[in-house]
Order: C-alpha cells, then sequence, then structure tokens
C-alpha cells in the first residue's frame, strides 16, 4: 500500500508551480549548513525565509571532458527538522536521502548533456549518486 503523502513548506516554497518556486530560490531561501562541498557534488540545508520549512539541495555534475556542456542535476527536497538534524550530525548519509522521497514530492531540475533542461516536481524514490 502507497504511503500517504507528508505535508511540507508553504505556496511560496513547496507550491504547485515549479518554475515560481525554483525561480525564488535565491530569495526565499537561506542557507543553513553545507553538508557536502564538492565541486561536482554538494549537499546543503536551506530554509525557507517564510515558513521556515528546511530543504536539502542536491547537486550533481557529471564531468565528460567532451567541450563543457556537462550534466547537472538539483534535486530540492523537503525534509523534517529531525532528518535535516540527522544530515547535519551526519546520522543521515547523503547518499541516503532517496529513500526519503517515498513520501514527499521533491523539485527536480535536469540538464542532460546536449539537452535541454527540465524542470518538474516527482515523488517516490531515487538514486543520489555523486558526481564526478
Amino acid at each position: 500500500m502507497r504511503r500517504p503523502m507528508m505535508e511540507f513548506g508553504c505556496a511560496k516554497c513547496y507550491g504547485e508551480d515549479a518554475q515560481a518556486v525554483w525561480r525564488g530560490q535565491r530569495e526565499r531561501f537561506e542557507h543553513e549548513a553545507e553538508v557536502v562541498d564538492g565541486s561536482h557534488f554538494s549537499v546543503a540545508v536551506r530554509r525557507c525565509r517564510d515558513c521556515s520549512q528546511r530543504f536539502v539541495w542536491i547537486f550533481t555534475e557529471f564531468i565528460d571532458w567532451m567541450g563543457g556542456d556537462d550534466a547537472q542535476y538539483v534535486t530540492v527536497m523537503p525534509l523534517t527538522a529531525a532528518e535535516a538534524t540527522g544530515l547535519v550530525t551526519g546520522a543521515l548519509h547523503p547518499l541516503d536521502l532517496g529513500a526519503l522521497g517515498r513520501d514527499r514530492r521533491r523539485l527536480d531540475h535536469d540538464w542532460p548533456t546536449g539537452g535541454p533542461a527540465a524542470l518538474q516536481w516527482n515523488s517516490g524514490p531515487f538514486l543520489v549518486r555523486e558526481g564526478r
């Protein structure tokens, strides 16, 4: 049986319009903690300035050394307070974050090599891999 989706955030940080949420990231979100700080893989905890909802921001880039059009992926997913604390303290490993997608939606910004960028809400478990 499928688990019900958890409720998170406000209309500004977790509203139905993916484009509006994406455009508001810089102004509406405050950086709280850097968990992984790499040039091809980074994981950070951010917080909505309006409702204080915490989110994980996962950036992954895959370098192919062929012309600079490297694939880049960003996932923005809400976290409970306990999950955010676990991620910052190391109790929750960044590569295990994909399992949290089973009961919440996330905003995915995918820009594959040679292709157009795509932005959409998704839900369900997902794979978190380190870039290279």
